[in-house]
């Protein structure tokens, strides 16, 4: 370690450096989702099209994910979060520069290839710093993304209203974001796994076991609704509630401000009443919320609704992670990516599933497709339980960010 590193390292200590990593990258994830138009309008295509070429990012996280837990264990997280956030910096800089469909594919594919890399190995590290430091930092690490997904799309409309192409601004948040990355990551203690100081070779594919199946299946559920809410809310606010088309934002600012509420103060609510409770007690929100939502007949109803889909799905990923990641069966790493490889699917899952119900009957039909997923992921809600692993350590609240 570097002497600017360990300045860093005591200026700030473990739980914030890992909660910066958190933050950059959904900052330079987000900064992105405002410019699909711009590229829409570049390549003079249409919607159908372009779904094709967009398909480029969730079809390289996939293919990535069940190798990202044994090149984690390889490298520790601490290189493989230096190493592929360097990729992932330079993956969001290509979609500027596509000139058709398939270059725009390929673009994301790279992207996507380094993207869920990044996510296995940060969410590793923050269950290393939980474990190591006793506290609970988890569900604070994800308030730290969602607060960067908010300050990255803010960023990335701002560049749009300029306006700077996506050629131009991509890359300069890339410049931006890729050295401060490199000096919060160097500054992360290096915690070997348990697996790896006992010798144990990891296996080059993460699959999920038996035992993880359950927690992987709640995951699932909880993130297809989260996609369902961001990817047609202002479309039902639109359409179904007609407002106007600045006010559909407001169902977004909803949703993702109660989701980061949430996730900021789960880990106090966690180390309170537990993970079990808190997240069979959210997941009754969550559906309420959704309920409400889809029942709607005004903006007031439907953004309270959205209000408490969000905080309902808040803590679902984190206190999953901090699951997996703690069962003692093998590395953590694996578990993770395993867990990852399920539940990041009900990305994939949702579109087409409410897409096709609303196409044969409307969009409140097809959001109501998504309230018996969550209850079962509700029902799960025992699978969240911390592993063996973590019994063996007392965690406590983080008491300060």
């Amino acid at each position: 370690m570097t002497l600017a590193a360990a300045g860093l390292a005591r200026a700030f200590g473990p739980h914030r450096l890992v909660m910066a990593v958190f933050f950059l990258h959904a900052f330079v994830m987000t900064n992105w989702f405002p410019r699909i138009p711009d590229v829409q309008a570049k390549l003079g295509v249409g919607p159908g099209d372009l779904s094709l070429g967009l398909l480029g990012s969730p079809v390289g996280t996939v293919l990535a994910l069940p190798f990202a837990g044994a090149i984690v264990e390889r490298l520790s997280p601490r290189r493989t979060i230096m190493i592929a956030f360097a990729l992932y910096a330079v993956g969001i800089c290509l979609p500027g520069l596509a000139t058709d469909v398939p270059t725009l594919f390929a673009a994301l594919f790279v992207y996507g290839l380094a993207l869920p890399v990044v996510d296995v190995a940060m969410n590793v590290e923050a269950d290393r710093i939980e474990r190591a430091t006793g506290r609970r930092i988890m569900n604070t690490c994800h308030g730290f993304w969602s607060l960067g997904s908010i300050a990255g799309s803010v960023v990335g409309a701002g560049f749009a209203a300029i306006p700077l192409t996506p050629m131009v601004h991509l890359p300069i948040i890339a410049a931006v974001a890729l050295p401060l990355l490199l000096a919060v990551a160097n500054a992360l203690p290096s915690t070997p796994e348990p697996a790896a100081e006992a010798g144990e070779k990891p296996p080059r594919f993460a699959l999920p076991t038996l035992a993880l199946l359950p927690v992987c299946i709640f995951a699932f559920g909880m993130l297809l609704v989260e996609s369902a809410a961001l990817d047609w809310s202002g479309i039902f606010l639109r359409d179904v509630i007609g407002v106007s088309a600045g006010a559909t934002a407001f169902g977004f600012f909803a949703f993702a401000s109660f989701m980061t509420l949430g996730r900021l103060t789960g880990d106090r609510l966690t180390a309170r009443f537990g993970p079990v409770l808190v997240a069979r007690s959210l997941g009754i929100i969550g559906i309420a919320g959704m309920i409400t939502l889809v029942t709607a007949t005004n903006l007031v109803q439907a953004a309270i609704g959205l209000a408490a889909a969000g905080l309902g799905v808040s803590v679902a990923v984190p206190l999953s992670v901090s699951a997996a990641a703690s069962r003692g069966d093998r590395a953590a790493a694996l578990n993770v990516a395993a867990l990852s490889l399920v539940s990041f699917s009900g990305f994939l899952v949702e579109p087409p599933l409410v897409g096709f119900i609303s196409e044969h009957s409307d969009l409140r039909f097809g959001l109501a497709a998504t309230i018996p997923i969550l209850v079962m992921s509700t029902l799960l809600a025992f699978s969240v339980r911390r592993g063996a692993r973590a019994g063996r350590e007392p965690v406590s609240p983080l008491s300060e960010v």
